[in-house]
């Protein structure tokens, strides 16, 4: 049993743009599991940065943990973060991003605190329609 950890992650983007644009104005942020909306701070080289902690906790896989915390969203063996793009006039999303923190294992946690390292993701080329798609999380500077 591995326990409650706190975890620091980071996601990328280049362009506050969305993956499939359809022309309506749009907010842009990593949108919490209660549906709020923050945005990115911008780094000096113009990529978008999205800083944000969870909790790993056991779960039936003894190899994997399940993170928890106001970003995680989704089922308990099914977690993801949401990149969102939501209608300026209220009216539903042009588009959400799904990044999967199922691929995540106990060694990567181990290894990113180890370190003082982030989990990283850069979801520059992320798409929409991409369906299940492995995200490969790799470890950042703090």
């Amino acid at each position: 049993m591995e326990g409650n950890e706190a975890i620091r992650f980071r996601l990328l983007r280049n362009t506050a743009e969305p993956p499939a644009p359809d022309g309506s104005p749009c907010a842009f942020g990593i949108q919490d599991n209660k549906g709020q909306l923050y945005p990115p701070v911008t780094r000096v080289d113009g990529m978008l940065v999205f800083d944000f902690e969870l909790t790993a906790k056991d779960g039936p896989d003894p190899d994997k943990p399940v993170f928890t915390g106001p970003f995680a969203s989704g089922p308990r063996d099914e977690r993801f973060v949401y990149l969102a793009w939501p209608r300026l006039n209220g009216q539903g999303h042009v588009n959400r991003a799904k990044f999967r923190l199922t691929d995540i294992s106990w060694a990567q946690v181990r290894e990113a605190q180890r370190l003082g390292k982030v989990l990283e993701f850069d979801a520059s080329n992320s798409r929409a329609g991409g369906g299940r798609v492995a995200i490969e999380w790799t470890l950042g500077e703090p």
